[in-house]
């Protein structure tokens, strides 16, 4: 894809214009554990039958988990793989004055968003984070040795750049569901996780845009090969998301300490049905759709490599057909 320059210093000039500092954030409001702290139906585990069989107040309780799992997968995306990954494309890549300028925006925007989200996590449940560790995410040892060997070589594997596309557009879609939800009912979420993807749109929206730059000087001009191989790594990737496990299994391990009623035969029937929500139409129409990612699966039909990824999407086909 081609991208035109003028558009980067459009965008440079919004960075400047719309910059807002944490302390904009009101941290003096307690969080309020009688709210919902997100929307109900963006938690993968909601479009299981056995959501049905919880109360109002496990619902509640499961919504507000996803919901600090939601800052801590942000942390990980913004800090660990982009911020560590662009420091990196810097020094081995030469490009264009604009494309730097809004790379420096883009970090320090990241490592606000990463203060901002921590400080979320902090604030909501002071016990589980006296230091600055993740409670529900994490990796493998050798998972981990790949994310650094993928990072530690940004011109080699370039799988970070679909994993940025992906993930911001998707970032833009989650605060449109918190907007509707606030437009639904104005008391129904906790104040403070509204402003935190509130302000972190306002930056969102703008990277999703940078991010085509970065398509257009750091990938398309790359061989056939390193291009094929990001499309074998991003389906992986993709899988992980498409029929999401890990962090769910933590939420309901938590959920059956805290309420014992479910250890027994809830929390097992919701284990057995987690593997459904990689067939499920509902779950994929909220979030691997061209309802909620229209921008970036109008992109992956333009590249060949990323043909192995439709079979993953329940709703969506390269032509545009659907299912």
């Amino acid at each position: 894809m081609t991208a035109a320059p003028d558009q980067l210093g459009r965008l440079n000039k919004l960075a400047v214009k719309n910059a807002f500092d944490v302390e904009a954030i009101d941290w003096s409001r307690p969080v309020d554990n009688e709210r919902w702290w997100g929307p109900e139906h963006i938690a993968p585990l909601t479009y299981l039958p056995a959501y049905q069989l919880l109360n109002e107040q496990e619902k509640r309780r499961l919504n507000q988990l996803f919901s600090l799992g939601v800052c801590e997968q942000f942390i990980w995306l913004e800090e660990n793989i982009l911020v560590r990954t662009l420091r990196r494309v810097r020094k081995r890549w030469t490009m264009s004055s604009g494309l730097d300028e809004a790379l420096d925006f883009f970090i320090e925007e990241e490592l606000k968003h990463t203060e901002m989200f921590w400080r979320m996590l902090e604030k909501a449940a002071p016990d589980w984070y006296p230091e600055r560790r993740f409670f529900f995410f994490n990796t493998s040892p050798f998972q981990t040795f790949l994310v650094n060997r993928i990072i530690n070589n940004p011109t080699v594997f370039l799988v970070w750049i679909w994993t940025a596309i992906f993930f911001e557009e998707r970032t833009v879609n989650y605060c449109q569901h918190y907007r509707k939800a606030n437009r639904d009912d104005p008391h129904r979420l906790d104040p403070t996780f509204t402003d935190v993807h509130e302000y972190h749109f306002k930056d969102e929206v703008r990277h999703y845009q940078l991010d085509q730059h970065l398509l257009a000087e750091c990938y398309d001009k790359e061989s056939p090969w390193k291009r094929e191989l990001a499309g074998r790594m991003f389906y992986y990737v993709m899988k992980s998301y498409t029929a999401p496990r890990r962090t769910s299994w933590r939420i309901l391990n938590i959920l059956a300490d805290e309420f014992p009623r479910l250890k027994e035969t809830i929390v097992p029937t919701f284990l057995e049905q987690l593997p459904s929500l990689a067939t499920d139409t509902a779950f994929h129409r909220m979030a691997f759709s061209r309802e909620s990612v229209p921008k970036t699966m109008e992109l992956f039909a333009e590249y060949d490599e990323l043909d192995r990824l439709w079979p993953l999407f329940v709703l969506e086909n390269r032509d545009g057909s659907v299912g």
